[in-house]
């Protein structure tokens, strides 16, 4: 092979490297859609996009759609970034919730060779259209990464909707992938955000832990941002910033079971009422977002466990204990509180005995066993075990009193 041959080969191998090696990313710009710009104007192509009733997360069984005189609304999936032929457009728990709730979900799948963002917003506006062609009045946007970013900067542009559910948005590389063009997922959904001012839309945005599309790099930033312009916009919101919560790490977060169980109950609450729900771990108002009432709550300064605690469990739960002051025997009694989760996980309240074991307190009938133990920083910790499965580790929960 002559030596000009042989450079030839290399660039051609060098470019074929680089082609296959680089993972699907939005950080060039302007150039949204390089290969095919006639998709930017004209007529939009609906080989681009499926728009049809959603299948869901594997193991959750369908819901019959109720059509569009009957549905509280329809929620429309829009899926995360994949170049795939036929990109994934099964919809995650919480949507399923929503569905059985009283809302048609419908999933939006863009097709991977296209999917691009000039022309991603073009299929979520003709998917809002569709909608109302069909008949539904109140359209609720939900997605995740970018299928979130894309649903929240759709809405930005003038996108007629009622709300909007983003997990974890974001369009831009990780910032282990070099570069700073990870910053973009927070500048850019906060533009998005300080255009919404004149829209009335109900806006409900999750951020996780660990989630390498920028709460790794900046933890605790986007969500204190989000908050502050949604308040300033005065638009109804809720806000979940990186739960410390079992199931509840890295960028997938809100697709799990954990997440859905613990924060469904709250982003219907704003859908449907347009009013910013109680929901965080700490605030009393919470337990009405989750169907919970307590009894008065009794504190005692004098007394280590009385009165009124709440946190969330290891499967999700929301979980609220209200515990009286003891006795002349010692004995106590305990108001065990679940608020509602997911499906038939309706609230519930259970008056249990407790008592003194150690330096905690306990509840013991077979084959239940729950214990609460006092820790250093105030809290309680409630473990919960199960006699007849022996091989699972306790359900910890940690509690903290409730003013």
């Amino acid at each position: 092979m002559t030596q000009r041959g042989s450079m030839a080969f290399r660039l051609a191998a060098a470019f074929f490297l680089a082609l296959v090696a680089t993972p699907p990313a939005w950080g060039l710009e302007p150039a949204p859609d390089q290969r095919d710009p006639k998709h930017l104007r004209g007529p939009l192509d609906p080989a681009l996009y499926r728009f049809e009733p959603a299948e869901f997360t594997r193991g959750l069984p369908p819901v019959a759609l109720q059509g569009p005189a009957k549905a509280k609304g329809l929620v429309i999936w829009n899926h995360g970034r994949d170049v795939a032929a036929v990109a994934p457009a099964t919809a995650p728990p919480l949507a399923w919730e929503f569905a059985r709730a009283g809302w048609d979900v419908y999933a939006q799948a863009r097709l991977g060779t296209h999917d691009v963002r000039d022309v991603a917003n073009r299929i979520i506006a003709a998917g809002i259209e569709q909608g109302r062609m069909l008949g539904y009045r109140r359209i609720l946007l939900m997605g995740q990464s970018a299928g979130g970013f894309l649903a929240l900067e759709t809405l930005s542009r003038g996108a007629l909707a009622n709300g909007l559910v983003a997990l974890a948005p974001a369009a831009y590389p990780p910032a282990d992938r070099g570069g700073n063009d990870w910053r973009l997922n927070e500048s850019r959904t906060t533009e998005f955000l300080r255009r919404l001012g004149p829209q009335r839309v109900s806006i409900a945005l999750a951020y996780f832990a660990d989630d390498p599309y920028f709460e790794r790099s900046e933890p605790g930033k986007r969500a204190a941002i989000a908050r502050q312009e949604l308040a300033r916009a005065r638009l109804p919101y809720l806000v979940v910033g990186e739960p410390p919560h079992a199931g509840m790490r890295g960028h997938n977060a809100g697709l799990g079971l954990p997440f859905a169980r613990r924060y469904t109950a709250c982003i219907l609450l704003l859908a449907e009422s347009e009013k910013t729900p109680a929901c965080e771990d700490g605030d009393r108002s919470a337990l009405a977002s989750f169907g919970l009432l307590p009894a008065a709550a009794i504190r005692s300064a004098n007394d280590a466990f009385a009165g009124l605690w709440q946190g969330t469990s290891g499967t999700g739960r929301f979980v609220a204990i209200n515990i009286a002051l003891p006795g002349n025997d010692g004995a106590r009694q305990m108001q065990y509180m679940l608020g509602r989760g997911m499906a038939t996980e309706a609230a519930e309240t259970q008056a249990l005995p407790l008592k003194l074991s150690g330096n905690g307190l306990l509840f013991e009938q077979s084959p239940l066993r729950f214990e609460l133990l006092p820790q250093p920083d105030g809290s309680l910790l409630a473990r919960r075990s199960d006699s007849r499965k022996p091989n699972e580790p306790p359900n910890e929960t940690r509690l903290q009193r409730l003013n």
